[in-house]
């Protein structure tokens, strides 16, 4: 709550999120998807005059150096994370120390690891064609988003136990 609410809200009753973009120098994470997407103006332009703009609740997309903080219930659900999935498991995602510069896991018959919470995968050597997760791809990335390496292992399981519940 103290550190994670700022970004991502609070849960519970009276929760609430706070919806905030967040810049890409406080994360620090691979901008080529915000680059690429979200500031082209033939994008923008297309976005804010199409359908996602119109009705009761319209759309608008500004262009903006960052991303969402998204929010965090169900988040033990949705592996892999960050916003291009580089990060197999919420337990790399809280401490990069773990996050494989290559990585697989099976998609045929697909396994959830509930204790690091995420996909089990496997550590790769290196690229192998789109079988392998090759963080060193850009846009592919697995930097940044480093404010779970603050925590001490005890602290650290004790936020994904936490995030479990969510």
């Amino acid at each position: 709550m103290q550190n994670c609410s700022k970004c991502h809200g609070n849960y519970g009753e009276g929760g609430d999120y706070p919806n905030l973009l967040i810049p890409e120098s406080t994360i620090g994470t691979d901008s080529l998807l915000y680059k690429s997407n979200y500031q082209t103006p033939q994008f923008i332009d297309w976005f804010n005059n199409s359908w996602f703009a119109q009705g009761d609740h319209p759309a608008r997309l500004e262009p903006f150096n960052g991303y969402i903080a998204p929010p965090l219930d169900g988040i033990w659900v949705t592996a892999p994370y960050l916003h291009n999935g580089s990060v197999p498991t919420l337990e790399a995602l809280l401490d990069s120390r773990l996050r494989p510069v290559y990585w697989s896991r099976d998609f045929n018959y697909p396994q959830y690891d509930y204790d690091q919470v995420g996909w089990k995968y496997v550590k790769e050597e290196g690229p192998r064609g789109t079988a392998v997760y090759n963080t060193e791809l850009p846009g592919y990335g697995n930097y940044g988003h480093l404010f779970g390496d603050k925590l001490n292992d005890h602290d650290r399981k004790a936020v994904i136990e936490y995030l479990k519940t969510l």
